[in-house]
């Protein structure tokens, strides 16, 4: 079978895979992220707070070198990324986070710590639900 492409034809499939491959849609998982363990107070403390930036002090020791954190208000990731979990000259780690563009802390709210082994983006792939290793509910107030 031989199939001859004219000109137009062809010149609209290359612009619809251009546009396709240039794309900068990122992708938002719509996961259920369930509760992990609950950690006594003074394992986790808020030690900066603002609108743009937030800081914990973590005193918990993982196996894994950095691990995936995550601020949630209810189901929404609000700040996230992966984290060195390393305690360097202390019984504790650090984590500045800043929220996703378009967002904010804000004061009085109840958000949640969420520390896991893998981004959403990856869990999505195989599943629904993000298992949060160690659970942490906080209420924002600003710190300096």
């Amino acid at each position: 079978m031989n199939v001859r492409w004219n000109k137009p034809a062809a010149l609209v499939v290359a612009l619809v895979l251009v546009a396709a491959c240039s794309s900068t849609y990122k992708s938002t998982p719509r996961l259920t992220y369930y509760h992990g363990a609950n950690v006594q107070e003074g394992y986790v403390d808020v030690i900066r707070a603002s609108p743009a930036e937030i800081e914990f002090r973590i005193r918990i020791e993982f196996k894994w070198n950095q691990l995936y954190h995550l601020v949630l208000d209810g189901n929404e990731p609000i700040a996230q990324g992966w984290f060195r979990t390393t305690r360097v000259g202390g019984p504790f780690y650090t984590v500045a986070m800043k929220p996703d563009k378009g967002k904010a802390f804000e004061a009085g709210k109840t958000y949640r710590l969420c520390i896991g082994l893998e981004s959403p983006q990856k869990v999505q792939m195989t599943s629904s639900n993000y298992s949060c290793l160690v659970d942490h509910e906080f209420v924002f107030e600003g710190k300096s």
